[in-house]
């Protein structure tokens, strides 16, 4: 029987091993943006979650089985800060000069999408290659609902590769629903990923779903 699964906030010892699961995982957008310069890549991306874990960045989650890192999912609110603060731009421009730095900001930057004002977002959602189904993806997903919870959201939402049937699979296990498809023929040519699904998972039904506050009453007469 294999070890339980525990969910928790990463922690900068993590980050270094986050990296290189995230590397392993999208290595078609991380070698994309960093052309010619994947030898660099588990390092810039462990500096630039170290750059925003100090600024108090919310929502890098990491799964640990057995003391070892299996897994990450990173979770996001309209409210927190912008991701691509200048210290994460400054270790860009660092390892890959100017150029480097710009192109791989530019690259990077069209897998963003918005957030609904009531939503958390759900992305980078990556399980170490030798940890793969063997329900390390689903304990994230079910922290991420208890912590979206916990933020007073009232969905998750995640865009997804059409091309990746496991992952849309599981999501729909999950409740998810699939929204609608967003192509882009930048992204295409670019990434080698033109097609994206939008997929949302309410978290409350009917009148589960908490009130919003009342305003205060004014009781002065006037």
């Amino acid at each position: 029987m294999s070890e339980p699964v525990q969910v928790r906030p990463a922690r900068p010892e993590d980050l270094d091993a986050v990296s290189a699961i995230l590397v392993e995982g999208f290595r078609s957008k991380f070698e994309a943006a960093f052309r010619g310069r994947m030898d660099r890549a588990e390092r810039i991306i462990a500096r630039t979650l170290r750059a925003e874990m100090h600024r108090g960045l919310p929502g890098l989650y990491v799964a640990e089985r057995a003391g070892r890192i299996v897994g990450t999912l990173s979770l996001r609110r309209r409210e927190d800060p912008e991701v691509a603060s200048w210290s994460a731009t400054l270790v860009l421009f660092q390892e890959l000069g100017l150029w480097g730095g710009l192109r791989a900001m530019f690259y990077l930057s069209l897998v963003d999408q918005p957030i609904g004002r009531k939503d958390a977002y759900i992305s980078d959602v990556a399980v170490e290659k030798t940890a793969r189904r063997q329900g390390v993806a689903r304990a994230l997903l079910r922290h991420a609902e208890k912590v979206a919870r916990l933020w007073g959201k009232e969905a998750l939402v995640l865009d997804v590769s059409l091309q990746n049937e496991p992952a849309r699979r599981l999501y729909l296990s999950l409740g998810y629903t699939e929204e609608r498809v967003r192509r882009s023929l930048l992204t295409r040519w670019l990434l080698q990923m033109g097609e994206w699904v939008r997929m949302r998972k309410a978290l409350y039904q009917g009148e589960d779903r908490p009130e919003s506050p009342r305003p205060a009453r004014n009781t002065s007469g006037r």
